[in-house]
């Protein structure tokens, strides 16, 4: 296991990550061909990084410097885990920044959170097909459910009554 002291710099995202922070959410629904909306997305940053039950890290390309990766997590209760753990919702790593373990080290980082607040498990969904994350999660010992993802934007029902 990689040592977090040889990390690079991986830090709680202060207010002024916001505009680099946002790029990358913009780059990561781009990636995914979703909509994106800045201001929206700027709005969300601005949300996280004032909840405590927000974890939101940041991969560094350098001491003090720009966030070229970043990992969100949402502290929950959990039946699965009878008791607190985190859900990771994203973890991006700007495509100029790759493969030099940015990804490994903000997880990393994230376990090391748990541990410290006697959390019980963490949580996180993949893309299908998305072999670098599988080989990442499962490197670090998080294990697969057979499990199956759906979502619902409340938007679409203004469609649907747009169409009505």
């Amino acid at each position: 296991m990689i040592e977090l002291s040889s990390a690079p710099p991986i830090e709680a995202a202060l207010p002024g990550d916001r505009e680099a922070v946002v790029s990358l959410f913009a780059e990561d629904l781009t990636d995914l061909k979703l909509p994106v909306d800045e201001t929206a997305l700027a709005t969300v940053y601005d949300a996280l990084v004032n909840d405590a039950r927000a974890v939101v890290l940041v991969a560094r390309d350098a001491p003090g410097g720009t966030a070229v990766g970043v990992l969100v997590a949402s502290r929950i209760a959990s039946v699965k885990f009878s008791g607190w753990s985190l859900w990771i919702e994203e973890l991006y790593v700007a495509r100029r920044a790759r493969q030099r373990g940015l990804g490994r080290f903000l997880v990393l980082r994230l376990l090391d959170i748990a541990r410290g607040e006697n959390a019980k498990g963490i949580d996180l969904e993949a893309y299908h097909g998305n072999a670098p994350a599988a080989l990442l999660y499962r490197s670090l010992g998080f294990r697969r459910l057979g499990r199956e993802r759906f979502f619902y934007r409340l938007e679409w029902e203004q469609e649907i009554e747009a169409d009505l």
